[in-house]
């Protein structure tokens, strides 16, 4: 994509999210369309959630602006962008209601597979798979449909998990999309990059609104967009590219929010919950039970997803077998230390309670 182009989505969407988010601060509190402490919530004020409506006006109008000045770029577009329109709406609409009233987690999940199943009609699926380290590609037929919808499932759902700490969420898919523009103009895929400069360009300062203490909230209809705009994009690069790292090198990028995925997951099933049961036992929030500051808690998962996002890049220029062999041993010490420590909280929380 001409260099032209990429800063003029970043400067655009840029502006409109300056112009946006304090207007719709300002109209989150005139309509008391806001998110209340009490509860499990850590927030002490009423707060705006309406990040989600800031980020659809500015994605879709950078995109309009877009096809007006470089329209022979975005032509590539043309027969997908409808579709992920509708998807990219259908998760608005469904998170919107959900962080105004909330929703059964089976309706957000609906709705999600309905957006995956929009984006395989416009063209944008799975139809091979790779196997790592190796120069082979497996065709999945009719498995398509089903990888398609469970890859925009996932990524739709990782960013929502983390966002769970002021500028948290935020800072970690900012971090994300810049390492996805790296990796977009590597693999060369076209104007689908959009999406990401968009995300560039509102998060940056979206995150002077969303940092501790938080003036604004990306809500479910922000983060859930989030993820379906990184998932659009992922979808794009085994459509240019069918190496073997084609559709790993995305998820590694966005490493943070799938490793708190997965450990969710991996957590509720060995208690018996289901998957779909939310809590406050994330990573997070371990990290804070442990003794660390909000602050200091939103430092280490910018750092790791700052760590993920090299190892991501590392795949295109050292020994793939080496940097992956690093970052398993870089996984295991992260999750070492956490076990640590939640050992040492868990023992002296014990000692604490037989004292009293």
């Amino acid at each position: 994509m001409p260099l032209i182009a990429l800063f003029s989505a970043v400067a655009v969407s840029f502006a409109l999210a300056a112009l946006l988010i304090p207007a719709i601060i300002r109209a989150g509190h005139r309509y008391n369309i806001l998110d209340l402490p009490g509860q499990h919530k850590r927030h002490k004020r009423p707060t705006p959630l309406m990040g989600g409506v800031a980020l659809f006006v500015t994605t879709w109008l950078t995109v309009a602006v877009g096809y007006l000045m470089f329209n022979d770029l975005y032509q590539e577009l043309t027969d997908t962008v409808v579709y992920i329109f509708l998807g990219g709406l259908m998760i608005l609409l469904v998170g919107l209601s959900d962080d105004l009233k909330p929703l059964s987690a089976w309706i957000k999940l609906l709705a999600q597979v309905a957006a995956g199943l929009l984006l395989y009609l416009g063209g944008l699926r799975v139809m091979l798979l790779s196997i790592p380290f190796q120069a082979v590609n497996v065709d999945i037929g009719p498995f398509s449909v089903v990888i398609t919808v469970a890859w925009v499932v996932i990524l739709t759902n990782a960013i929502n998990l983390i966002d769970g700490l002021d500028g948290l969420a935020t800072g970690v898919s900012l971090i994300g999309a810049l390492c996805l523009l790296v990796i977009g103009q590597l693999y060369q895929v076209g104007a689908v990059l959009v999406f990401v400069l968009i995300l560039i360009g509102f998060l940056s300062p979206f995150l002077w609104y969303n940092r501790y203490p938080a003036r604004i909230f990306l809500g479910d209809s922000g983060s859930m967009q989030i993820g379906y705009y990184f998932a659009v994009f992922s979808l794009t690069i085994p459509l240019k590219s069918y190496t073997a790292t084609a559709l790993y090198v995305p998820l590694l990028a966005l490493g943070v929010p799938l490793m708190e995925m997965l450990s969710s997951m991996v957590r509720r099933l060995m208690k018996g919950q289901s998957i779909m049961q939310a809590d406050r036992r994330h990573l997070f929030h371990y990290l804070s039970l442990i003794g660390f500051t909000r602050r200091q808690v939103v430092v280490i998962f910018y750092s790791m997803a700052a760590a993920y996002g090299l190892f991501a890049l590392a795949m295109f220029y050292w020994d793939r077998l080496i940097v992956f062999g690093t970052l398993v041993f870089f996984m295991v010490v992260i999750f070492a230390v956490f076990f640590i420590l939640l050992t040492k909280f868990s023992l002296r929380r014990r000692l604490n309670g037989r004292r009293e």
